[in-house]
């Protein structure tokens, strides 16, 4: 009996992982993926870039606003785009 395969999938703590331009699942979350984030319990949600990854902790950069400081989001903190046309 074969040894099982080792599993290639990625993760979101994985540093070097590119993730999917508009991820459909947080799975798929990685560098470069494009993901909603709040500033503040009192704020909307806005377009973020993830500009880097350390263990749990995701760097992002406001996508409309690409010269304030970058901010850190846990993956629970994130939200999806909605499906369909960007």
């Amino acid at each position: 009996m074969p040894p099982p395969a080792a599993s290639n999938a990625h993760r979101p703590g994985d540093r070097t992982f590119v993730g999917q331009p508009k991820p459909l699942d947080p799975t798929e979350i990685g560098l470069g993926s494009v993901v909603l984030a709040h500033e503040g319990p009192d704020e909307g949600w806005w377009e973020a870039e993830v500009i880097g990854i350390n263990g749990r902790v995701f760097s992002l950069r406001w996508r409309d606003y690409p010269t304030q400081p970058t901010i850190l989001r846990k993956a629970t903190e994130l939200a999806l785009l909605p499906p369909g046309e960007a």
